[in-house]
């Protein structure tokens, strides 16, 4: 079977899956938003209006603006004044944040470790793409495609361990770089993670390459098909492994996969990852420790 058709037949897969799920739907707020933002001059008090018609999801917001995660100067305490200090593009990240975790944020150990690892992700991918924009050009990649996807990556977990309570075990292998999970998943659900989450995420109008990244975040780029993004790709497993061994370090993750965190050996494994976006073992290590700092920076 040729790569192409081993895709053809994992999206058909995940397909079959889906139509058995009820995915939750993009909320209405994201609609709305995006409509303003495409609007020649969005309108920020159009904008602003439309969060508050909702007080959960506007305290939501709030309370994700005013997160480490976001780095403002100052906590922020109304719709209006978070758009003026962070502007439109970084507000909709906000936003689609905020949904997200209204959907899948449980109270379960699981899901805690889940979101953590998530938004973790995101962070280190914004801020990897952030240092190596020229790079990125070629694929036309900005910071907000490499947040949304490693923000989505891993989003179908949870939608699986609802369908199948024997999904439990592979929930903490499934946010690691074990290459072997995707075949474990389908003889388990029929499909695996990464194609549902970009199914998912495709039904939330995500942009398309940041799909494509959701779908193959778990190939090589050996593996990929002509046209899929693979600097994208690569940025997400290496934030994904960044993320990872962070939420170990930090106490969220309670088991490494063996060989996977050390930067040396996971570098060696993941050569053609790193040769991708240009870096070595030692631009990964250096990088690792910045982005240590700063998360262990923020209150």
């Amino acid at each position: 079977m040729s790569q192409s058709s081993f895709n053809e037949h994992r999206l058909a897969q995940a397909k079959k899956i889906v139509g058995k799920i009820t995915l939750p739907a993009q909320p209405g707020i994201v609609v709305e938003i995006n409509k303003e933002l495409n609007q020649e001059h969005p309108d920020f008090q159009n904008i602003a209006k439309l969060v508050a018609q909702d007080a959960g999801m506007a305290a939501r917001v709030i309370n994700v603006i005013n997160s480490p995660f976001f780095g403002l100067a100052r906590k922020v305490n109304s719709i209006a004044q978070a758009l003026t200090l962070m502007g439109l593009e970084n507000f909709k990240k906000v936003i689609l944040t905020a949904c997200l975790q209204e959907k899948f944020e449980g109270s379960s150990d699981t899901d805690k470790v889940f979101w953590s690892h998530s938004v973790h992700t995101a962070v280190v991918a914004e801020s990897l793409a952030k240092a190596n924009r020229a790079m990125l050009v070629a694929e036309a990649i900005t910071p907000d495609q490499a947040y949304m996807a490693g923000l989505f990556h891993d989003i179908s977990i949870p939608i699986l361990l609802k369908k199948s309570a024997d999904y439990a075990p592979f929930t903490g292998v499934a946010m690691s770089h074990k290459r072997d999970i995707i075949e474990e998943e389908d003889r388990l659900v029929g499909s695996d993670h990464c194609v549902v989450g970009g199914l998912l995420a495709r039904s939330w109008s995500v942009p398309d390459p940041v799909c494509k990244a959701i779908i193959h975040h778990h190939a090589s780029p050996a593996q990929l098909h002509e046209g899929a993004p693979v600097k994208l790709i690569s940025l997400v497993q290496v934030a994904d492994y960044i993320a990872y061994v962070y939420g170990y370090s930090i106490g969220k993750m309670d088991r490494i996969i063996e060989g996977e965190w050390d930067v040396d050996e996971w570098a060696e494994n993941h050569d053609q990852t790193l040769d991708a976006l240009h870096l070595g073992a030692e631009d990964l290590r250096d990088f690792k420790e910045e982005i240590f700092e700063q998360l262990h920076a923020e209150p």
